[in-house]
């Protein structure tokens, strides 16, 4: 055996050589020292080798498809509690060509503070992903600039998608079902739709399924007149999607934009009232893109918010009377509060109860019934009304959500802490109020300006059960029954619908074999037929409403043709 030209050699393990060619020399070895190890070199696998390592160099970039910042990360915690935890990395996602590689891939590049913290935990992620629906990890680069890349020549949906109706009925079922995020839909060169990393924004309107419907994962299906063709095949089952779809799809508009002249109009009658000062009152901005200096009490006070609007602010379709009040308790905001009693006199009687704590809240919001019911119904309202165009200019008044919430008396808290400054005894608990208290709710308002009288005293506390005595400031003060105010979670707005919305509901109910001229589709799904109040009515025509703030009774009155209300005070 030869061993030509060698120097520094050194052979260790239980090695052997199994196959010599040549003359097997024993000579001398001139050397100072020769280890000979009898031990076997181990090779350790790690979880990267299972993917290719590709170096930097072999990878070019030819398209970027997203870039994103990664600030927070958001975890749950051992309580159940979300907390988020800040670091610094950017993700770019690149379509990209490899060395040697006739195909395209997807790459993902990581750069940042915490490039290689987020590159890991993106890997974790993939590397245990291999199915059809999401990104199938090819390779990795683990320089500098981290990588992760990935099979296929992916594209993100939005870079292709176009809004529509039943493409947004198609992609909640889609993302539902498969427990994909809204913004990770992307399509291979297959055509084929799949999960991945967060994409470019898209709009479309998606709404909760209980995941029961199976689509396809096709692109092709992203055509209204290809899903709409499937979704008429499984018929009854979508009408609540259909309906929560048409639903969201509600666009936020201003009255300025539909009545120019509502903004100047109570200014050119009375220019120094400042009764209707519109900085009093920042819940109403959202009526206005640019709220007016005065806000026009007397044109939009008897807007009512079971009520379908034109553009020439006509009240044209109303939620029926004896249907019941379209506010509602969200149960899920509500502590504190037992026992809840409708009053023959419309006051809504709840029972205090603080045995969990003093914390009480009350939450209350409009219904979507009412939208429901409007949405179901659009097509046979527009045909007794004889409307062929601008159905997108038909609007509703949405109010905000209602908060009572209670809060620690200014005494309590104030008084503690100082006492325990100056080292004082804390003071003597307050004894136990006669129970039981009763909280009293007035109806709720059904107008602008009814809410602007409710907002005044929605509630009051009361010893008696029928409601007959209110409990003072200073008996709420004196038995220690917590402090409620009542507050607004946002601003009023003006919602209104695209035709394409209301061409998609009256095609989905002749799909459905039901005429669209009727309320017939709107019954079969339990919503109320509402009443039609602007054919040939004149009491359905929008006029003035006459209002005026009585410094001496703290009244407000108004008269609003068609409004059902002839006056309102406290």
């Amino acid at each position: 055996m030869s061993l030509t030209s060698c120097s520094r050699v050194s052979i260790k393990g239980k090695n052997s050589f199994n196959h010599v060619r040549g003359n097997q020399v024993n000579g001398t070895i001139n050397a100072r020292t020769v280890n000979f190890n009898t031990g076997q070199t181990e090779v350790k696998h790690t979880k990267y080798d299972q993917f290719r390592e590709v170096i930097l160099g072999d990878v070019f970039l030819e398209k970027e498809l997203h870039s994103s910042d990664e600030d927070w990360k958001w975890r749950r915690g051992r309580r159940g509690r979300w907390y988020a935890t800040r670091r610094k990395a950017q993700r770019t996602i690149y379509t990209v060509e490899i060395v040697d590689r006739k195909t395209k891939f997807t790459a993902i590049t990581y750069e940042g503070k915490d490039a290689r913290r987020v590159w890991e935990e993106d890997f974790e992620q993939y590397s245990r992903t291999k199915n059809l629906s999401s990104f199938q990890l090819f390779g990795i680069n683990q320089s500098s600039i981290p990588m992760l890349i990935f099979h296929n020549e992916l594209t993100p949906l939005g870079h292709f998608y176009k809004l529509s109706f039943w493409s947004s009925v198609y992609l909640t079922y889609l993302v539902e079902n498969n427990g994909w995020g809204y913004a990770n839909v992307w399509m291979d060169a297959r055509g084929s739709l799949c999960s991945g990393p967060d994409g470019p924004h898209v709009d479309w309107y998606h709404f909760n399924t209980d995941g029961s419907l199976v689509v396809p994962s096709k692109a092709e299906m992203l055509k209204d007149n290809i899903s709409f063709q499937f979704f008429r095949e499984i018929r009854s089952s979508v009408d609540d999607s259909v309906l929560q779809c048409a639903w969201g799809s509600w666009e936020n508009t201003y009255l300025n934009n539909l009545f120019p002249g509502t903004a100047e109009d109570l200014q050119s009658k009375n220019p120094n009232n400042p009764a209707w000062n519109s900085a009093m009152y920042p819940y109403l901005h959202g009526l206005w893109r640019d709220p007016p200096h005065h806000i026009p009490m007397n044109v939009i006070g008897g807007l009512r918010f079971d009520t379908v609007y034109s553009l020439s602010m006509e009240a044209v379709a109303r939620w029926p009377k004896g249907a019941g009040s379209l506010w509602e308790y969200k149960w899920f905001e509500r502590r504190g509060l037992v026992d809840k009693t409708v009053l023959d006199g419309g006051l809504t009687r709840f029972t205090l109860d603080l045995t969990q704590g003093e914390n009480v809240i009350l939450s209350t919001a409009y219904s979507l019934e009412f939208l429901h019911a409007w949405l179901s119904q659009s097509s046979w309202v527009f045909g007794a009304l004889n409307v062929t165009e601008g159905e997108e200019n038909f609007f509703i008044i949405d109010p905000p959500w209602l908060e009572i919430e209670s809060t620690l008396h200014e005494y309590d808290g104030l008084t503690a802490f100082f006492n325990l400054c100056d080292g004082k005894p804390p003071v003597e608990e307050t004894p136990p109020a006669p129970s039981p208290i009763y909280l009293f709710l007035h109806p709720f308002p059904e107008s602008i300006l009814e809410f602007m009288s409710w907002r005044r005293q929605p509630y009051f506390l009361s010893f008696d059960e029928t409601g007959q005595s209110e409990m003072s400031e200073e008996e709420c003060e004196r038995w220690g029954v917590p402090v409620l105010t009542c507050r607004m979670c946002w601003d009023f707005k003006v919602w209104k619908w695209p035709t394409y919305v209301c061409t998609a509901l009256r095609e989905w109910q002749e799909a459905r074999d039901f005429d669209p001229t009727t309320s017939d589709w709107a019954r079969s799904m339990g919503c109320p037929e509402l009443e039609i109040v602007g054919v040939g009515k004149d009491h359905g025509r929008f006029e003035e409403v006459d209002v005026q703030e009585e410094k001496t009774s703290g009244s407000w009155w108004e008269a609003f043709a068609g409004s059902g209300i002839s006056a309102f005070g406290i």
